[in-house]
Parts: structure tokens; sequence; C-alpha cells
């Protein structure tokens, strides 16, 4: 006989704050990307205090191979991601003076204000402007003689001596790749929300999670010990999620690692940690904890917009001047396709040899659609138009596209209406088919 938490049921059991603080005592804590670079963009107080957190690990901390390969990838970025936001505050606060000179000027010509009052209310708001602006260059230029060169990396070549997993062998790393694909065709956790990096440029594509995931649990299970994992990645599919808040790990997630080791699963965020770095005899800032979760919230993604008629046309013209192939195998994932275009219909398409690779296929449809973004005729957060899919494992199966584009490819596909055979209409001519 079972109990409520036994077989299949055992993900759904929530830790107590008593288990999570026993967790952080005695488990291997295995900390992702995300989290290290984060270092990068916390003040320079709660950087201090979750390095001295983690530090109080010894050797129970470590850090999966993938992810020091997506920190290395993308330090610079985060590096400099200080100073990228202070020069972003900076021109919305110049272009909101213009706005408000621009302003002044209007009502001064509504209201007969003289030329030497204008100038004096222009001069009193550039000069507010211009305090502001200063004020938040001293904050960054206070975090910058704090840091000094760069003590992060200094400090996380010490902490990290040794802590790293090994990188997979090939034969390893070629299944792990088809299992993560697997699970994104799935939706099974982890990694399945990073669908649309699939066919991106580097080696692992949308696998990325779960290779974190895979190296992780491995690890535990090779010390037979608990596993708590430390990520400011906030998704559905890491986190069982009862609106906002953080229950724990996916009860998926909970149950596999149970099943690989016999051993119990927690997820953390770095705020959450170093709210509960006292129970590693460390004593934080009492700002830290607030500070590593308003970075989480400015990091969190806006929600996708969905593609229109006008923007699948911009695209689909500027694909049949540069990448016709791409535009020809696009245009057959209608809803009769099931928004699907197999492997083998665009090689049939391309007229590839057998041997070809797809990978980089739509790194065309990328790039025009980033360009047409740029020009504003694609909404700014669509998804990818159209993405590589791997079921069967590392080869792409078929390209898929979102849910809204098969209905919009086939109404582009639609001959327009000919005038002449349409009824007359009392509210005038009909030009809705002219985008198409």
């Amino acid at each position: 006989m079972n109990g409520l938490y036994d077989g299949e049921f055992t993900g759904f059991k929530i830790a107590s704050p008593e288990e999570i603080d026993t967790a952080l005592r005695e488990a291997v804590v295995a900390v992702d990307a995300n989290v290290l670079l984060d270092l990068y963009r916390f003040r320079p107080q709660t950087s201090q205090d979750l390095i001295n957190t983690l530090k109080s690990l010894d050797d129970r901390l470590v850090v999966p191979h993938q992810a020091l390969r997506e920190f290395w990838r993308h330090r610079q970025r985060s590096q400099g991601s200080p100073r990228g936001a202070t020069k972003t505050a900076t021109d919305a606060l110049a272009k909101s003076g213009r706005s408000m000179c621009d302003a002044l000027t209007t009502w001064a010509k509504a209201v007969g204000v003289d030329d030497d009052e204008l100038s004096d209310l222009a001069s009193r708001v550039d000069g507010f402007i211009d305090t502001l602006r200063g004020e938040l260059q001293d904050v960054l230029d206070g975090a910058d003689a704090d840091r000094g060169g760069d003590p992060i990396l200094e400090q996380l070549e010490e902490l990290l001596a040794g802590r790293v997993t090994a990188p997979l062998e090939t034969d390893e790393w070629t299944e792990c790749m088809a299992e993560a694909n697997r699970r994104i065709e799935s939706e099974e956790p982890p990694g399945y929300k990073d669908a649309g990096k699939q066919d991106n440029d580097t080696p692992e594509g949308g696998a990325g999670d779960y290779l974190v995931w895979y190296q992780a649990t491995r690890y535990g299970k090779e010390k037979s010990k608990d596993l708590l994992l430390v990520t400011r990645d906030e998704k559905e599919d890491w986190w069982w999620r009862e609106q906002s808040d953080f229950v724990g790990p996916r009860p998926e997630l909970t149950l596999e690692y149970h099943q690989l080791t016999g051993r119990r699963l927690f997820l953390l965020r770095p705020a959450d940690l170093l709210a509960r770095a006292s129970v590693l005899e460390v004593e934080v800032d009492q700002a830290s904890s607030v500070d590593a979760g308003r970075v989480a919230e400015s990091d969190e993604e806006p929600p996708a917009e969905l593609w229109t008629l006008p923007a699948l046309a911009a695209l689909l013209e500027r694909l049949d001047r540069e990448a016709p192939v791409q535009a020809a195998a696009l245009r057959l994932a209608t809803p009769d396709q099931n928004g699907r275009v197999s492997r083998e219909k665009v090689y049939e398409l391309g007229g590839y040899a057998d041997d070809r690779m797809l990978r980089g296929f739509t790194r065309p449809v990328r790039r025009l659609t980033a360009t047409l973004q740029g020009e504003g005729a694609v909404p700014t957060r669509v998804a990818p138009v159209f993405v590589a899919r791997y079921p069967d494992g590392v080869k792409a199966s078929y390209f898929g596209v979102p849910a809204e584009v098969p209905a919009l490819l086939e109404e582009l596909s639609s001959p327009s209406p000919n005038p002449a055979d349409e009824p007359p209409s009392s509210d005038g001519p009909d030009t809705f088919g002219a985008a198409g």
C-alpha cells in the first residue's frame, strides 16, 4: 500500500522552510549561468554577499559545465549592462527634457508668454534634467570605483576551482541533444520554453537548460545527495507556480530526480538564497535580497506579440528577394499541413544533397525579421516565425510556425477578390484584401 506522496506523486510534496534550510546545509548546490552573470548586474554589496554565500558551501557547490559555457558566452554583455542601463536612462531623461521644452513653447504661444520668461522656464527644465543625469552618472562611477578592474572574475576563479563538472563525451552529448529536442517537442520540462533557440548559432541550440539539468542531476547522483538548484530563470518549465507564487520545482522534475537518485530536489532563486544566508552562518546586507529580486523582475520578458497579416506579408516579400527557398518553405506551413514543413520538403525545394545539414536554414528568416522589426514593419516581441523541430534526435525533422501563422499564410495565398464580381456596397469600396 502507498501513501499520499508515494510513487508517481512524489513530486507534489512541497518543501517546508525547515526542509529547505536542511538542504542548504547538506545538499549539493548547483548554480546556473544567470546567477553568475547577475553578479555584474547587482549593486557591489549584493554581489559580494552572494559570493560570500556561495563560498560558505565549500565542496557542496557545483557549476554544470554548460552553465559555465553560457557564462563566458554572455559575460561581456552582462559586464556592460550597468553602463548600458545608465545610458538608456540618461537618454530617456534628455528626450523627456526636450518634450517638456516643446510643451512649454506651445503653451507660451497659446497664452502670450514673452520670450524671456519662456527662456527662463526652459533653462530650469534643462538644469533639472542635467542634475538628474549627473546623479545617475555619479552612481555608476561609484559602482565602477567599488569594483575596480574585475574583482568578480578574480573571486570566481578562486570560488570555482575544481567545482565545474567535466564536459560531456561526444556520445553522451549526442544522446543529451536528442533527449533535449524530444522534450522541447513534447513540452516536457526543463527547457521546452527555449524552443525558439533551437536553430540559433550555438552548438546546443535550445538544449542549454536540459544540459544544465542533466549535468547537475548526474553530479547529485554521483554524490548521493539531495540537489538544490539556484537559478534566476522563472519560466514555467522549471517552476511549479500558482499565479505569482513560486511553490517549488516542477513536480515532474522532482519525480525525475527522485527516480534517478532516491533523493529530493529543491529550487531557489538568488533572492531566496540571500534571504536564507543566515542558515549558512553568512551575514548579508538586508537590502541584498531585495536588490537581487529587483534585478530578476527587471529581466522578465514581456508577453509575446502575435504575427499580423501585414508583418508576415512584409517578411515574405523580403524573403522572396533574399532567401527564396526559405520563403517557399514558409508558405507551405498552412492549416492543412498543421503549420508544419517536413525536412524532406525543404530538401526538395532547395535541391539539396542528402548529406547537407539544415542547421542555419532559418538564419535568413531570423535576420530579415530583425531587420523588419528595426524598420517597424514587424512587432518587436513576435515569436520566431520558422523554427526547426527535433523530435527524433539531433537532425531537424520538420519546421513549425507560431499558432496564428498558418491562417495568415492561407489568407495571403488566397486571390484577392475581383471588385467587378462583388455586389455594390453602400459603405464604399472594400479595400481589406489589398494588403494580401
